[in-house]
């Protein structure tokens, strides 16, 4: 899987940059895509990801855009990173 970074992480929290860095970890060493989906649904269960992060799937791909730190129910329009399948 390839991870490509499109635009700033906006560090507005001290968990932001830990989140990250899991879930790349998690992109480059998940051996197929449900394995990387159950590891992103565990992710949002157990941690404050969805706080931070807005996600989805498309066909071959995973997007993920960052929340606004003024109203963490909007998400910033482009998109922080995506994971190619």
């Amino acid at each position: 899987m390839d991870v490509k970074f499109e635009t700033l992480v906006s560090v507005w929290d001290d968990q932001i940059p830990m989140l990250l860095i899991n879930l790349v970890n998690t992109a480059v060493f998940a051996r197929n895509v449900g394995e990387f989906k159950t590891a992103i649904r565990q992710m949002s269960e157990s941690t404050d990801f969805d706080k931070f992060f807005a996600y989805g799937y498309g066909r071959s791909h995973f997007w993920l855009k960052q929340r606004l730190a003024s109203d963490t129910g909007k998400h910033t329009e482009n998109r922080l990173l995506i994971v190619e399948f």
